[in-house]
Parts: C-alpha cells; sequence; structure tokens
C-alpha cells in the first residue's frame, strides 16, 4: 500500500485537510470544536498516515491525535501554499515574482513573497471574528451562514460618511468614494430607519475596507502591485470580495483571489519537507 499523508491547517474556527487521492488534491473542512470526530474521520478514511499540521489548534489536534503529526510554522506553511497553488493555477494576467498575502481568519496577517523568501510584515484583529462578533452585538444572529445572507440583502453605506460627504460643495483632495468614516454619519442614523441585514451589510464594508486599506499600504511600502486574498472568510462571501477587489483597484492595486485559497496552508503543510511527491 502506497504510504499516505495529510496536510492539515488547524485555525482557530476551522480546520482545512488536504489529501491525494488516485492522482487528486482532495480538499475537506471541518469545525475546529470538533477534534474527536475529525480524528475518527481520519481512522476511518486512511491506514497509518503521516500528518503534517499547521495553525492555531496544532498543538490541541497533535495532543489529541494516536498518529504520528509534524509541526510545521503557520506562516512558512501559508506562503508555500499560496506560492504552489498559483503555479498550478496561475491568474490572468499572471502574477509577477512578488506579491503580497493577505489572509483573512479569525484576524488577518499579511506577508510578502519574493520569489522563494517570505515575510511576515504585519496584520491585525479586523476579520471573520470581528464579522462574527459584531453582527452578533447589532442583530443578534450568529449563525455564519445567516449573516452571509443577510449581508448580501442590506445596504449599509448610508450609515457610513464619504470623502464625498465631508467635501460636498469643493473638489475633493482624493476619490470622494472612499470612506471617511464607517459608522461616523449619526444624523442619519436618527433619521433613517435601518434594518439588521443594513448593519451586517455596513460591518462587511468595515472589514472589507480596513483590510485592503492595510493590504494596499503594504504593497505601496514593498513596491508591488499584486495582493492574494486568501482565507476561509471569503469562502461563499462574494459581498466581501467585490468590495475588496474594487477597493483593491480603486487604490492602484492589482487584487486576485485564488481557488481553494482557504486551504493554502493545509496544502503548504502537506509540501513541507520534501512531500510534493504527495500532491503529484
Amino acid at each position: 500500500m502506497d504510504k499516505q499523508y495529510i496536510g492539515i491547517d488547524a485555525g482557530g474556527t476551522l480546520v482545512k485537510i488536504v489529501y491525494n487521492h488516485e492522482g487528486h488534491l482532495r480538499f475537506e473542512k471541518m469545525a475546529a470544536d470538533r477534534i474527536d470526530e475529525i480524528i475518527e474521520w481520519i481512522n476511518n478514511h486512511f491506514t497509518n498516515p503521516e500528518i503534517h499540521i499547521t495553525g492555531g489548534k496544532a498543538g490541541v489536534f497533535a495532543e489529541a491525535c494516536p498518529d504520528k503529526v509534524l509541526r510545521v510554522n503557520e506562516f512558512e506553511a501559508t506562503c508555500e501554499g499560496v506560492s504552489w497553488l498559483l503555479e498550478k493555477d496561475p491568474p490572468s494576467p499572471e502574477i509577477s515574482s512578488q506579491f503580497l498575502v493577505t489572509n483573512v481568519g479569525t484576524g488577518t496577517s499579511i506577508h510578502y513573497v519574493s520569489e522563494d523568501a517570505y515575510e511576515r510584515i504585519g496584520g491585525s484583529g479586523m476579520g471573520g471574528g470581528t464579522l462574527l462578533g459584531l453582527s452578533y452585538l447589532l442583530t443578534g444572529r450568529s449563525d455564519f451562514e445567516t449573516i452571509l445572507e443577510m449581508g448580501r440583502n442590506g445596504n449599509g453605506q448610508a450609515l457610513n460618511i464619504t470623502v464625498g460627504d465631508i467635501y460636498s460643495h469643493e473638489t475633493p483632495p482624493i476619490s470622494g468614494a472612499l470612506t471617511a468614516s464607517n459608522f461616523g454619519n449619526t444624523a442619519n442614523m436618527r433619521e433613517t430607519g435601518f434594518s439588521s441585514e443594513d448593519y451586517i451589510s455596513a460591518v462587511v464594508r468595515m472589514i472589507g475596507e480596513t483590510i485592503t486599506t492595510m493590504s494596499v499600504q503594504a504593497a505601496d511600502r514593498l513596491g508591488t502591485d499584486a495582493v492574494v486574498y486568501i482565507g476561509s472568510t471569503f469562502a461563499g462571501h462574494d459581498t466581501l470580495k467585490e468590495i475588496i477587489i474594487g477597493y483593491t483597484e480603486l487604490r492602484g492595486k492589482k487584487p486576485y483571489f485564488l481557488p481553494r485559497g482557504e486551504y493554502s496552508g493545509a496544502v503548504g503543510a502537506l509540501l513541507h519537507y520534501g512531500w510534493s511527491d504527495a500532491l503529484l
């Protein structure tokens, strides 16, 4: 029997799993708080596998797993996985040899990749956890799928103040479409009734614009136009993608979203220590 290999990215909310099945990659995603179920799933599908694991919950998973588990640095795994996925499915036009990776999970981490080198250059507590937390505080809803649907149906732009609102009687020095203050339009809030959907829509816009601003500023400083956005927060969230694409392009940069980008960490973990043969 051929040796079986598994790459796992154990995040704060989700566990992403990548493995080779009959020459093709297979992808699985499970809740991080169900470690016993994940281990049972592995035992039912594999016999004495070699497991590479990365992510914030890697230690917890490694202690609970009876199989041999090798730990991989999260940032190394993410950048290596992104580079491999770009090589296998390059965007059009092709991305340059240097680019930024913005990984939006529970929070956000930003990395600079140049050929075979990479560097983590910053991050933020703004991410998918922010979306869940603020949506719950504003609407009482905590289910991610419900929050996604409500955000799609809302329009929270009137809750914000734009640059154009401030420079209402003259030409603004920067694009008037840029947000000057998220949730800053208190006068409009007092006069207009907003729905729960509008509140969540405004939260999504705030998160998207903040993440994009950080990414664009970092790209400017490092001399690259390309920003690759990855992370489970984007899965099924076309509205957030649209905001980030529009805002990135408005700021003069080129946004890319990788197919299966949320599995970059798991792919990179699987590749680590020369396991590239497992992906061929």
